[in-house]
């Protein structure tokens, strides 16, 4: 008899963990009538995890689905947690709101079940999309009218969009693609993406800490700002705009450059290939760590380039139209190669002359010990 109750009781167990853990789904849909509506405004929960894509589709219907999970205890423990996820549209004026809504206690915070929500949202083409997050990603496939949406740690990922661009985050990627508009993006600890960019109005606008930011094919102003992490870009064509990047004890790597360029960093190298000083007064600037700069065309700017205690290596064209200033400290050495300077001040630790008719002005400095190379090609 003993051995019988042991035996159920095995069972139960048996059953009792096979229950245990069981994940739980529930799917549904959603929809809205969209004429005379212009903007999609998504709402997140501040404690759901999970999923947010929107792409566009023909007509004139806003179509929601959505499929909610959970991992609980037991089963009617997890049918509790999906139950608490609601999903409400509101409409008012000319925007759409979508809300997703859980208890600001929800029982699944600081613990070990697991509870998430994914999300397809189809819209008509050319709405804008304004929302506020805080753990799910987001996925925006155009075309569309601009995004504008904060978030406190999700990953944001736009692509195809005519419009402004306005998003932050924290602890999380940002990437973009296929943008035409001015771009505000923001976040921390979290690596930033962007690649062709058209900016016909204002600029665009990359800043992060702690996070390297990498950019490519982007025409129009582009400034870029981040700490202890890399940044790198190519192919970046600003007219008559600026071109700004700084950082702290990490490299830049640029190349393919036009317009007026800031770039700024220390105790990092700074790399650039095949820049093209268009216009204004442009700044290189290191410490500690080498600067090698290959200009193409330099001849109605002028370019400042400083460092400490390291080498600068200027690679310009040999038919360039400029004045040269270099100077070194004690100990240093200024040398130059394959260039026609006619110098009209030289002794061992300053250079001055000229190139051509002397149109524009690159000035080099070292402070400290360190050499200055020119070379020409």
């Amino acid at each position: 008899m003993k051995m019988v109750r042991v035996t159920i009781s095995l069972i139960l167990l048996a059953i009792s963990f096979a229950l245990a853990g069981e994940p739980m789904e529930q799917s549904g849909t959603l929809s809205s009538i969209s004429e005379g509506k212009t903007i999609f405004v998504i709402h997140g929960s501040r404690n759901l995890n999970g999923n947010i894509k929107i792409i566009p589709h023909e007509g004139n219907q806003i179509e929601i689905s959505y499929r909610k999970w959970a991992e609980a205890e037991s089963p009617s423990q997890a049918r509790q947690f999906l139950d608490l996820i609601d999903l409400r549209i509101i409409s008012s004026d000319d925007r759409t709101t979508l809300n997703i809504l859980t208890p600001s206690d929800s029982p699944w915070e600081g613990s070990n079940y697991h509870v998430s929500l994914e999300i397809v949202v189809q819209l008509p083409e050319k709405m804008q999309i304004e929302g506020q997050l805080q753990f799910m990603k987001l996925e925006v496939r155009g075309p569309f009218n601009g995004v504008s949406v904060k978030s406190g740690f999700s990953e944001l990922d736009i692509s195809d969009i005519s419009g402004p661009i306005e998003i932050a985050t924290s602890f999380a990627q940002i990437t973009l693609a296929d943008i035409t508009g001015s771009v505000k993006a923001e976040t921390r600890y979290g690596l930033i993406r962007a690649s062709d960019i058209n900016v016909p109005l204002g600029s665009a606008i990359f800043k992060n800490t702690g996070g390297g930011i990498t950019l490519s094919d982007i025409q129009g102003p582009v400034e870029a700002y981040t700490s202890y992490s890399p940044i790198e870009a190519q192919d970046i064509t600003a007219d008559e705009g600026s071109v700004v990047f700084r950082t702290s004890y990490s490299p830049i790597n640029l190349s393919d450059i036009s317009g007026e360029i800031i770039c700024e960093t220390s105790f990092s190298p700074i790399k650039i290939i095949n820049c093209s000083l268009t216009h204004g007064q442009s700044r290189i600037e290191t410490s500690f760590s080498p600067i090698n700069a290959e200009l193409s065309t330099a001849d109605e700017s002028e370019l400042f380039i400083y460092n400490n205690y390291n080498n600068i290596n200027l690679s310009i064209p040999s038919g360039i139209s400029t004045q040269i200033a270099a100077s070194v400290d004690q100990g240093g050495r200024i040398h130059t190669s394959r260039l026609p300077v006619k110098p009209s001040f030289l002794d061992a630790t300053r250079l001055e002359g000229k190139l051509g008719n002397g149109n524009g002005r690159i000035e080099l400095k070292v402070s400290g010990i360190g050499a200055i190379e020119i070379e020409g090609r």
